[in-house]
């Protein structure tokens, strides 16, 4: 009785049909499916035809901040902005939403010693925005107290 099964089984799978090669995904418009802004990058090249529509920033909301204020999110507001549009903030790549049209970031102006202007860049994957600047101030003076 084992030998019939056996018999039975190899009969079956030489039966079976031969498994479908996969089908190649069609070229999908930019922005992808699939997120660019975990972890901050893009697979290069892009598929062949693909456009990315170069990001323009038209404001900064603040625009600046003293040295030690507390942490704030910054609001970057413009154009060709996307769910995988990413924000280069002080040449760094910062974890982005995008709600609404604009684009935002944490920022902790703690972690900053000297006033400085820093470049605000926004990446569609391969396109960059032209830079916006945002200023840290020095801490306003603390007046003291008798």
């Amino acid at each position: 009785m084992t030998d019939k099964h056996e018999k039975h089984d190899k009969h079956a799978e030489a039966k079976a049909e031969p498994k479908a090669a996969p089908k190649e995904a069609a070229p999908q418009p930019f922005p992808f499916t699939g997120s660019i802004n975990e972890p901050q990058t893009v697979s290069l090249p892009l598929p062949q035809g693909t456009e990315v529509p170069k990001p323009a920033i038209s404001g900064l909301e603040p625009a600046e901040c003293a040295i030690g204020d507390a942490d704030f999110t910054l609001v970057v507001s413009g154009d060709n902005f996307f769910a995988d549009s990413v924000i280069n903030f002080a040449g760094h790549d910062e974890p982005t939403t995008f709600a609404d049209g604009t684009l935002s970031t944490g920022v902790k102006p703690s972690l900053w010693v000297d006033p400085v202007t820093v470049e605000v860049i926004i990446k569609n994957g391969p396109e960059s925005s032209a830079p916006a600047s945002f200023e840290f101030t020095a801490p306003a003076a603390r007046s003291k107290r008798k």
